[in-house]
């Protein structure tokens, strides 16, 4: 599975040219998944960052394995792309930048209100179709519509798992796959409030002696931070077969 480190994501993310904008073109989606799931985990995975609007998403072939995320500002989308690039979703690394298109309608809706756009959207359709009839009276075609993770020393480690113990609500992930990397459930919880530290605990086995995956404890400063991350990030998929699976201890 593909995993983009911190520094790789900073590095992904400056290299975008296009001028901010409260819309995100997300790529490298896996493409099998069904639209109601994708449109389902995208709202799970980026709403963590800010208000969003509208999610369009679709199975046509020009569109498949991309989608528009509508935040309802340029410093929400902001914060989404700079942490959620490269980001492991389905077992691909997210591909993410501006988009460049014009506003979306649901920024148009909240800006101008449905009955004006609606008379918008009607005298485009007029001139639209005045257009095309001009077109087909000459005989013209129509036009077509497109970090690595630091090990830390044993002493540090005890000290971490002893905090745990002592301070703070801890929500538990469990069962996490090896393909997935630590530093992959700090990215996804570092922005909800009153996160303090994901600490990596031991690897589990089966009764057989075959690897179950590890878990990981994520505490949190109170109880409300701790629901109010698992109420938003639980069942998240990580991986083409897991899917987060998150504990209130």
């Amino acid at each position: 599975m593909a995993v983009a480190t911190t520094s790789t994501n900073g590095a992904i993310a400056s290299t975008s040219t296009a001028a901010p904008s409260p819309t995100l073109f997300v790529k490298n989606i896996e493409g099998k998944i069904k639209k109601p799931e994708l449109r389902s985990q995208l709202l799970s995975l980026f709403s963590t960052y800010g208000r969003i609007l509208d999610i369009v998403a679709t199975r046509a072939p020009s569109m498949r394995g991309q989608a528009f995320i509508v935040f309802e500002n340029v410093s929400t989308s902001t914060a989404a792309l700079r942490a959620l690039q490269g980001f492991p979703f389905y077992g691909k690394s997210l591909q993410i930048e501006y988009s460049t298109g014009s506003k979306s309608k649901a920024l148009l809706r909240r800006e101008l209100g449905s009955d004006v756009l609606l008379e918008q959207e009607l005298e485009q359709s007029k001139v639209s179709s005045s257009r095309r009839g001009e077109k087909r009276a000459l005989g013209l075609p129509d036009d077509d519509d497109t970090e690595e993770v630091t090990e830390e020393v044993e002493g540090e480690e005890r000290d971490a798992r002893k905090r745990v113990k002592t301070e703070g609500v801890v929500l538990r992930a469990k069962g996490v796959p090896s393909s997935v990397e630590a530093h992959v459930l700090e990215t996804l919880f570092q922005s909800r409030s009153g996160f303090v530290e994901v600490i990596v605990e031991d690897a589990v086995k089966t009764e057989d002696g075959e690897d179950a995956g590890w878990t990981a404890a994520i505490r949190f400063e109170t109880r409300d931070n701790a629901e109010s991350a698992r109420s938003a990030l639980h069942a998240v998929q990580l991986d083409p077969l897991y899917k987060l699976d998150l504990e209130l201890l």
